[in-house]
């Protein structure tokens, strides 16, 4: 007896709880709708921008960078593993990478781990790949004179 009456206190409390719950599952269902309405404008925003940083990307004027690459060849080059062996190539820290590149040492760290740069900054990247590392080491030089 015990056990039916808990079965059937455990069912209209379970059926209860549906009914409060059911108005405001609608609502956030509603509200999800609206929220996907407003950010399809960004979205569509956002893909035009990325589509126009496809083309070729300026590299920093400050100094005398390689030829360019274009963001359809950057993105195809570009991997993590791509950057790593470019950075021990050139065997630079993350704070030298990330001057020759125009970003911030951490951004070289969390790129290494797995995080993809944006479209000009993986350009930025794949137009390093085609210097040697006496060029390389001559930019960063020329860099952080400039800066001096």
């Amino acid at each position: 007896m015990e056990t039916k009456l808990r079965q059937d206190v455990t069912r209209i409390a379970r059926r209860e709880a549906r009914l409060m719950v059911a108005p405001l599952m609608k609502r956030i269902t509603m509200y999800k709708k609206e929220l996907a309405a407003l950010k399809a404008p960004a979205r569509a925003t956002r893909s035009t921008a990325s589509k126009n940083a496809s083309a070729t990307v300026t590299l920093p004027s400050r100094v005398n960078h390689p030829a360019q690459t274009s963001g359809e060849e950057a993105q195809a080059w570009y991997s993590t593993k791509n950057l790593i062996e470019l950075r021990e190539k050139f065997d630079l820290s993350a704070a030298g990478m990330a001057d020759l590149v125009g970003v911030r040492p951490w951004s070289i760290y969390r790129w290494e781990a797995g995080e993809k740069p944006s479209v000009a900054s993986m350009i930025k990247v794949a137009s390093l790949r085609k210097i040697s590392r006496t060029r390389a080491l001559r930019m960063l030089e020329e860099l952080r004179n400039s800066e001096a």
